[in-house]
């Protein structure tokens, strides 16, 4: 996953499970080979830092995001 790149929260048991947002940083590593990824979410109006083993990169994702990055 790169920067700009719109991503699915997908893991079913975190809070944000279901969320749209676009990667705009990284922040090391939660373990390795997990890299936190702080993930802008336009629904909540807010940025959160998220694993990268919960996030999708999904082709539906830009499609669910509307207009919101247009």
């Amino acid at each position: 996953m790169e920067l700009g790149d719109l991503v699915l929260v997908n893991h079913p048991r975190h809070p944000l499970c279901g969320c749209v947002g676009k990667i705009i940083g990284k922040r090391g590593e939660r373990v390795p080979g997990d890299v936190w990824m702080l993930v802008y979410v336009p629904s909540r109006m807010r940025s959160y830092l998220i694993p990268e083993s919960v996030l999708t990169a999904d082709e539906k994702s830009d499609s669910r995001a509307g207009s919101v990055y247009q």
